[in-house]
């Protein structure tokens, strides 16, 4: 396989049995990929070919994944990151959601979760067997943008984050805090496909925004643009 193939699946960790392991079970599959040793032989990787996604260990020695997360972002429209890690850190996970990552697996490895995590990186206009077709956009609320290439639950989660940091200190690290970990729950069991635990997240995310609201955290404006991220986001996933 060319060390510059564009379209392939790049596996970056610096721990090189870890990487293999997760690229003979991706190629099983029928996926072609790569592997980078570290942040920075990962960069010079998609400088050269740009992957079709980055599976991206968060803590490496020469350039943790966060560092490489900002540059790939900051080089402009780049592929779908997922992160992972093996230590289950919840600040850790916001963090990389905020930096613009698709999503973050822990290791021990549900291969499953990843190979279904891959498939919505990829499916920008696919939609596997078996799973709600997308939302047009025009039947969505006004002022929401298009729907992004990551999925309207990213999308929901993204807004949430973008409206949380308009909090005032004390809201923030209470009702906001609350907020973001709903969302990124959501987001999370989209991904591992846990429908049940999903309505979950998404009912309690509803019921926080009305709590915001009330509570003079959220104006109405700011309120019906996450309602109508919600309610996109619902439909998409077969709610009403």
């Amino acid at each position: 396989m060319s060390d510059e193939q564009s379209g392939a699946l790049l596996v970056v960790d610096d721990e090189p049995e870890v990487a293999a392991v997760l690229a003979e079970y991706l190629g099983d599959r029928g996926y072609a990929t790569q592997m980078a040793r570290g942040g920075l032989e990962a960069l010079s990787r998609i400088e050269k070919a740009v992957p079709a996604a980055v599976l991206l260990d968060v803590r490496m020695p020469d350039m943790d994944g966060l560092e490489v997360l900002r540059k790939i972002r900051d080089a402009g429209p780049r592929p779908p990151v997922l992160m992972m890690s093996a230590n289950e850190d919840e600040t850790m996970a916001k963090r990389t959601i905020e930096l613009g990552a698709f999503d973050y697996v822990l290791k021990p490895f549900d291969f499953d979760q990843i190979e279904n995590v891959i498939r919505k990186m990829l499916g920008a206009g696919h939609v596997p067997p078996g799973e709600p077709a997308p939302v047009c956009a025009l039947d969505e609320g006004p002022g929401l943008p298009p729907p992004s290439a990551h999925g309207l639950l990213y999308d929901l989660t993204l807004e949430v984050f973008r409206t949380t940091r308009r909090f005032g200190v004390e809201a923030r690290a209470s009702l906001g805090a609350t907020m973001e970990a709903g969302a990124l729950a959501g987001l999370q069991r989209s991904n591992a496909g846990d429908k049940p635990e999903l309505i979950k997240a998404l009912n309690q995310l509803r019921t926080l925004f009305r709590f915001a609201r009330d509570l003079g955290d959220l104006d109405e404006d700011h309120h019906r643009r996450l309602e109508a991220h919600l309610a996109r986001a619902r439909r998409a996933n077969g709610l009403s």
